[in-house]
């Protein structure tokens, strides 16, 4: 995510430029330090007292990742990075590239506001959410008063993200701490990432979609149904 900006940024365009970037990061440092806790042998640094080897397999794999989805395009024969669309819009609203994959494999022109919502609960942003044993209960009670109907059972975290994206939105009480706490980190992300996708489906065309999209995201925005 990180050489995507550089590469949108314009500062990093070969992937030579990179290796050389990488060179000045924190996670250099760090490895030169204790290279053990990041996978390499004890003796690494004795055979490659800078890491060049390890740099540049570090580089390849994140532009070959970035590359198969879409964010960037990687020329394996020049190490030429070229930016694409998808890889400002990543960029320019700090959405990770496991997110952009999921967009990637589960948009559709003819997506309901309900498969939307559920694409939305998906977001590698909220992968730390989690359903607590105590909160079940007011989920459940949450999921008969919210206007966009969940179709995955409580025991999913999607469905918590989704139902408590609904609540905020709809300004319905909470009573438990958890999950407004839970309410209040998801809806933090909630209108950069409704915004992106707003974007990604306008570059596709798809102009259905982009208006229920653009729909959710002013709803977010205001806090209105």
């Amino acid at each position: 995510d990180q050489l995507n900006a550089e590469i949108v940024l314009g500062t990093i365009q070969k992937a030579r430029e990179a290796w050389h970037w990488l060179g000045y990061t924190y996670l250099y440092i760090r490895m030169v330090r204790n290279p053990t806790l990041y996978g390499l042998p004890p003796d690494a640094l004795a055979k490659d007292k800078l890491l060049e080897e390890r740099r540049a397999d570090l580089i390849h794999s994140a532009a070959t990742i970035l590359d198969k989805n879409n964010l960037i395009k990687y020329d394996r024969k020049s190490g030429c990075f070229q930016v694409t669309d998808l890889g400002r819009i990543a960029s320019y609203y700090y959405i990770t590239h496991g997110t952009i994959a999921t967009y990637n494999e589960n948009l559709k022109p003819t997506m309901s506001q309900i498969e939307l919502c559920r694409l939305f609960s998906l977001s590698e942003e909220f992968k730390y959410v989690t359903v607590r044993q105590d909160e079940k209960m007011e989920l459940a009670k949450l999921l008969d008063r919210v206007p966009i109907p969940v179709k995955e059972t409580l025991e999913e975290p999607s469905a918590k993200i989704n139902v408590l994206l609904q609540v905020y939105i709809s300004k319905l009480k909470l009573e438990g701490h958890s999950l407004t706490s839970d309410m209040v980190y998801i809806t933090q992300s909630a209108g950069r990432l409704l915004r992106a996708l707003f974007e990604i489906v306008l570059k596709r065309g798809w102009a259905q979609l982009a208006e229920k999209t653009l729909n959710l995201s002013k709803m977010v925005g205001k806090r209105m149904r």
